[in-house]
């Protein structure tokens, strides 16, 4: 066991100084590389520090008894809390108790090219922005730094005025995705003023072999997952060309992606768990509709090297405030929880103006956290609390134009200035060579942000109605190398939750929420692939107070909700156009998102008895709807930007045996009603169709048919926006080895 724990840590301490020099020069940031370096050495060693600890007493115990049965039991039980909290963070309870949680999976999707993907079965996602690997989403229309995408609990921020995009992530490594819709500051911080996903990391508990392949860009994704002891790993290599509109058109969104993930839960010790996942994206398409001709936007690499380290201390509080038989079930031998996590990125965008320019930029960043929470049962109420810290360091930004010169021209260029062919050979824009040279090369950003907070929640129930409320303190520092700003911040929620009958109950839920400027719309002055782009400094933190009701049914073969919601937001932070490719941060008075969206699952009480693992050889039916209803405005009653169209979703399928037989159709309305920088859409309806089949105890294969139809329509109202992919046929393989 110890010498697994010193090869996991051998890997993170590899991966990380493997890194170019020159980008982790830049960070300046040797104090926290030595903490982390400490902590992955020290971690082995304490986990057996610890074990030889609790081997002691368990010695000394045995003095008087010996029961080496309960000893193994003891272990196994603290293993399955821990692997309980591991699959959903400490808030999943308490929000859960006054309004409904959902969660979606992988069951009637096939080689699923992106995680958003996953996201899109959520009647409140939709996708946001330009089409690619780099596909944003929007939540309930909140988009780019307004919601919050983790991974497994690790914040995933991103400097881009889109926002961060999980599609570093392979779909292999997930498990399934949880989405919380409405202000979720209390909990999550700035970042999730209109909501939050979560991406779950499955156990890998069996070693298999996935093979994948998508007709429509010829893509191929090979996975494979496996485990030894308590350590598991997935690998993954996925790899597209650029793609086809239904009309047959070249989209620019080709990829290629490597990546590793790795985790050890040690069986005793304060280490409860600790991963890592390093993933390694190059040259990527921005799929726009500026393709080919007016611009042409790659991203030649972007790395991600991420991961979090869980650990439980016992016996911190001897009060009996906090004594083990007060405490929930899920931690009743643990006082305190913490985690430590880091996710170090770089992004390289590279943008070519046919015949006039190119762009290059480099930018990176390291962001780290810690956090130490506990809870207990105080006079029947269940109470959280956690204290947070939260960095990010060395957020840099490097910028060079080069103004492109005919090769014919008689002007001599330096040879160190001078580029091979700079037009992507997928553009086929023209035979033609230029050269390049340097016309001017700045830092357009060079930013810090530091952020503490504590929060507490208290819940409980009383007869028929469960209540919960809880708060936050915020205090954020952003510095540049000439200016320092602080903001403090308090927001806040209140539910309550009432059983109307044994299927129906109703829910309400009030909070407040809060986002500060990010450091690329406070201090960014630079060139973007749409435009030059100025921040300001004296933005305000944007203000947000959310209502929402719902009305629940449960039953054994139908569950569903019906959500109503209300979000007013001041100081909204908007980027606007002020002169042709000139676009500046600024904020308005206010603006009101408001909404309704339902979703309803079915599925015939065959498919209980098998769930319930009783012997059953009917086949049975299954069915999900749902969609929603979005609007919003400022105060002058003209539409704000990321409002999506209203929208549809009906899955449809069969299970028999080894068969399972699926279909979706997706109607996506009309939107006339559109904001700055957006675009009008027509309605159009998407059908796609997917089958199953476990051929053996050793082989399953699937295999579906995307946009059966061929429509032709943009990913959304972007006014950069590409069509999407034309019809496409996907295959998939699994073995298990």
């Amino acid at each position: 066991m110890k010498s697994l724990s010193y090869f996991f840590c051998f890997i993170f301490r590899s991966k990380f100084f493997e890194l170019h020099s020159a980008k982790l020069s830049t960070f300046g940031l040797a104090p926290f590389k030595l903490f982390l370096t400490i902590s992955f050495l020290a971690a082995p060693v304490f986990s057996a520090s610890a074990s030889t600890n609790t081997s002691t007493e368990s010695l000394n115990a045995d003095n008087e008894s010996t029961d080496n049965e309960s000893t193994d039991n003891k272990s196994i039980e603290a293993l399955e809390r821990y692997t309980v909290i591991a699959e959903r963070p400490y808030y999943n309870q308490t929000l859960n108790s006054i309004f409904p949680q959902y969660s979606y999976d992988k069951s009637n999707l096939v080689g699923s090219p992106h995680i958003n993907d996953i996201l899109l079965q959520s009647p409140s996602v939709n996708l946001n922005g330009q089409g690619g690997q780099i596909q944003n989403i929007n939540i309930r229309g909140f988009s780019r730094w307004r919601i919050q995408s983790l991974l497994d609990g690790v914040p995933i921020v991103s400097d881009r005025r889109a926002g961060a995009s999980v599609g570093f992530v392979p779909p292999s490594f997930i498990q399934s995705v949880a989405v919380i819709p409405g202000a979720a500051s209390t909990y999550l911080g700035s970042g999730a003023i209109g909501g939050a996903v979560d991406l779950l990391l499955p156990y890998n508990t069996e070693s298999n072999l996935q093979i994948g392949w998508s007709s429509n860009q010829q893509a191929q994704d090979y996975s494979y997952a496996d485990y030894a002891a308590n350590t598991d790993w997935n690998l993954s290599y996925r790899k597209g060309n650029n793609g086809n509109d239904a009309q047959g058109n070249t989209l620019f969104d080709k990829f290629e992606q490597s990546a590793l993930f790795i985790r050890h839960r040690p069986v005793s010790g304060v280490l409860k768990e600790a991963w890592t996942l390093y993933s390694d994206n190059s040259d990527i398409g921005k799929s726009s509709s500026d393709f080919p001709e007016d611009r042409v936007t790659t991203y030649p690499e972007n790395t991600h090297w991420l991961g979090k380290m869980t650990f439980a201390f016992s016996n911190i509080f001897s009060s009996d405030l906090f004594s083990d038989d007060m405490a929930s079930p899920d931690t009743s031998s643990t006082d305190l929880v913490s985690n430590l996590w880091w996710h170090q990125s770089t992004l390289d965008t590279h943008i070519l103006r046919p015949e006039d320019r190119i762009n290059e930029s480099e930018s990176e960043a390291l962001d780290f956290g810690l956090d130490v929470g506990s809870n207990a049962r105080i006079n029947n109420w269940q109470v959280n609390w956690q204290v947070q810290l939260m960095g990010r360091e060395g957020v840099i930004i490097d910028e060079r134009e080069f103004t492109l010169v005919s090769s014919a021209s008689e002007l001599t260029v330096d040879e160190s200035l001078i580029n091979q062919p700079v037009l992507d050979e997928a553009s086929n824009l023209t035979d033609s060579f230029f050269t390049s040279e340097l016309a001017y090369e700045l830092r357009t950003l060079d930013a810090s942000e530091t952020t503490v907070a504590g929060i507490a929640d208290a819940s409980r129930t009383f007869g028929a109605t469960s209540l919960a409320f809880g708060g936050r303190l915020d205090w954020q520092q952003q510095s540049n190398n000439a200016d320092d700003v602080t903001n403090t911040n308090v927001s806040g929620f209140i539910g309550a939750s009432h059983t109307l009958s044994p299927q129906w109950s109703a829910s309400v839920y009030l909070s407040s929420a809060f986002r500060n400027p990010s450091l690329t719309e406070r201090y960014f002055s630079g060139e973007t692939p749409r435009g030059t782009v100025l921040g300001d400094d004296n933005l305000e933190t944007e203000q947000a107070t959310n209502v929402q009701a719902s009305l629940s049914y449960n039953s054994i073969d139908l569950t569903g909700s019906v959500e109503v919601f209300h979000q007013k937001i001041n100081h909204y932070i908007e980027r606007t156009t002020v002169s042709e490719n000139v676009q500046v941060y600024s904020n308005l008075d206010s603006a009101t998102i408001r909404g309704i969206s339902y979703q309803l699952d079915w599925q015939q009480s065959q498919a209980v008895n098998k769930a319930q693992n009783k012997a059953t050889e009917q086949g049975y039916w299954f069915a999900q709807l749902n969609g929603a209803w979005i609007d919003g405005e400022d105060t002058l009653g003209s539409a704000i930007s990321d409002i999506p169209p209203n929208s549809q979703r009906l899955t449809l399928g069969y299970e028999l045996e080894d068969v399972r037989l699926f279909s979706t159709l997706v109607h996506r309305a009309s939107k006339r009603d559109i904001g700055d920088s957006e675009k009008e859409l027509d309605n159009v309806t998407t059908i796609d169709i997917g089958a199953a089949w476990q051929f053996n105890q050793r082989m399953s294969v699937q295999a579906s048919w995307r946009n059966l139809t061929n429509q032709q329509y943009y990913v959304s109202a972007d006014d950069k926006a590409a069509f999407a992919q034309g019809e496409s046929v996907q295959l998939a393989l699994t073995f298990l080895l």
